[in-house]
C-alpha cells in the first residue's frame, strides 16, 4: 500500500507540474503490453523518496536548513535529474518529505555512499527530526503524463 501511494505521488507531482523532465520525453520501444498514451522511459529514472518529521515550532528553521544543507548538495551532484520537496502541518508536527531524481544507482551512491538504502542524515537532523528513519524508498518511474496546460485539452 505505501508503494502504491508514493508512486502515486510521484507520479501527481510530475502531473501538476505540467512539464517533463527530459529523460522522460523519450520513447520506450514499443513491447507486446499495451500502456496508455503518455511519457515511457527509455532510460532508466530512479526516485528516491525520503521524509521526516519535526515539530512544527522548528518547521520553517528546518525547512531553510534543509534547502541549504540537503537539497542544494543534491542539486550539485553529476547524475542528479532534480528534487521536489513537499511539506505537510499535522497537528503539533510538521512533515518533510524529499524525492530526488538520478540517472543510475551510481549517481544515488555518489551522494548516500554504497549503502544507498540507508537514510543520509545532515548533520543537523538530530536536532531537529522528532525521528531519524533508518532508511529510504527507490522506486523506478516508467511512465509519465503531465496535465495539459490550462486552456488546451488532452490528443
Amino acid at each position: 500500500m505505501v508503494k502504491v501511494l508514493l508512486t502515486a505521488v510521484i507520479s501527481l507531482v510530475w502531473l501538476c507540474s505540467g512539464s517533463v523532465p527530459a529523460i522522460l520525453a523519450q520513447e520506450k520501444p514499443a513491447t507486446s503490453a499495451a500502456k496508455p498514451a503518455g511519457q515511457a522511459s527509455a532510460t532508466k529514472v530512479i526516485a528516491r523518496v525520503w521524509h521526516g518529521s519535526t515539530l512544527k515550532t522548528k518547521a520553517d528553521e528546518y525547512e531553510k536548513y534543509l534547502y541549504e544543507a540537503g537539497i542544494k548538495k543534491i542539486l550539485a551532484i553529476p547524475g542528479n535529474l532534480g528534487v521536489q520537496s513537499f511539506r505537510r502541518d499535522e497537528g503539533q508536527t510538521t512533515e518533510f518529505t524529499v524525492i530526488s531524481f538520478w540517472g543510475s544507482i551510481d549517481a544515488i551512491k555518489r551522494f548516500a555512499g554504497e549503502d544507498y538504502e540507508k537514510t543520509h542524515h545532515l548533520p543537523k537532523d538530530p536536532e531537529y527530526l522528532l525521528k531519524l528513519e533508518p532508511f529510504v524508498v527507490h522506486h523506478e518511474v516508467w511512465f509519465q503524463q503531465p496535465a495539459p496546460a490550462v486552456g488546451t485539452t488532452r490528443q
